[in-house]
């Protein structure tokens, strides 16, 4: 028997998984290895509700500012994603910030082309849910400072408080 691994996120879900354990978990035991179960929550890196919140709050600035969402997208990231990572130390961000630091030191005139082109790949992506928490929370008090309210839709509420 292959290892078998089951999502339950519906109904129909749980009948799946309970018509698997009730067809191989006797032949399991007349083979002496019994079935074992491990039951957890999925996590992930980052919730898809999340990444919805943010692209409606950029949409939402954006209109306010006359720009695009991408524009914004790079603005928030330099503004706030990179302090996080670089706080956090994310690993893969790890040397590139400290080389943009020894430039910005040195007042090396490549400096801000450099730290333009590490905002273009930084990705929200390697954000952990508390660190995209933590990122909303900026974006959400900027705005606020500047006299955007953001809207947060009840179904996204939740992605803005995990």
């Amino acid at each position: 028997m292959e290892p078998a691994s089951f999502t339950i996120d519906s109904h129909l879900n749980i009948t799946k998984t309970l018509g698997f354990l009730n067809t191989w978990h006797q032949k399991a035991i007349d083979e002496g290895r019994p079935l074992v179960v491990h039951i957890d929550q999925k996590v992930e890196d980052r919730s898809k509700a999340q990444n919805r919140l943010y692209w409606k709050w950029l949409t939402q600035w954006a209109k306010r500012q006359g720009t695009d969402k991408d524009s914004e997208h790079l603005f928030f990231k330099k503004q706030f994603l990179a302090r996080i990572y670089d706080r956090d130390d994310v690993g893969q961000y790890r040397n590139t910030f400290a080389a943009v630091k020894v430039l910005k030191d040195q007042k090396h005139p490549m400096y801000q082309q450099v730290a333009d082109g590490l905002n273009v790949l930084i990705s929200t992506t390697d954000a952990t849910v508390d660190q995209f928490t933590e990122y909303l929370n900026d974006i959400h008090a900027f705005c606020n400072q500047q006299g955007c309210w953001l809207v947060a839709p009840d179904d996204l509420m939740f992605a803005w408080e995990m």
